[in-house]
């Protein structure tokens, strides 16, 4: 009788560069606003790829979005805040 083991194989994506204006668009931020979370430690930085190149690895802009979804923003309604109707209630007249 043979055992059979089982491998879970994870493709991994290759690493590649990503220049300023397409981590602009996948992140939906300014130049100067990323260019300040980097500054912060909030942000990966780029790497210096030539004396007037700089871009982002692509492993850790995925990394950082995915790590955002342990930042969801939970919003309450205050219960005075709701329109009368929603409420299942008749609106008054002012």
């Amino acid at each position: 009788m043979q055992q059979q083991t089982s491998q879970v194989v994870t493709e991994e994506k290759p690493v590649r560069l990503m220049r300023w204006k397409e981590v602009q668009e996948l992140v939906g931020m300014s130049h100067r606003t990323i260019a300040g979370m980097c500054a912060n430690g909030w942000f990966p930085e780029p790497v210096q790829v030539s004396s007037k190149v700089t871009a982002f690895l692509s492993n850790e802009v995925e990394e950082w979005l995915e790590n955002l979804k342990n930042r969801r923003v939970k919003y309450q309604i205050a219960p005075y805040a709701r329109r009368p109707e929603t409420l299942g209630l008749e609106a008054t007249p002012a």
